[in-house]
């Protein structure tokens, strides 16, 4: 993950910004975890939470265009 990306929180039901869309603004890397853990830093529209990158899943693009197949 990157920042810039938009995001969405997986797992953590407990969360408050749980079914909202945010935008990463910081990454860096766990010190506390193994290689490829990375530490988020996530704006929910105003909210700012750190969570963990195994917390977050890509955000869905929601432009309204949507493909079918025929």
């Amino acid at each position: 993950m990157k920042v810039g990306d938009r995001v969405c929180v997986r797992g953590l039901v407990h969360m408050d910004c749980l079914g909202m869309t945010g935008r990463i603004i910081d990454v860096r890397q766990s010190a506390l975890f193994g290689p490829g853990v990375q530490r988020c830093k996530v704006d929910f529209n105003g909210k700012i939470r750190h969570l963990l990158n195994v917390h977050l899943a890509y955000a869905a693009n929601r432009t309204g265009k949507a493909t079918t197949a025929a």
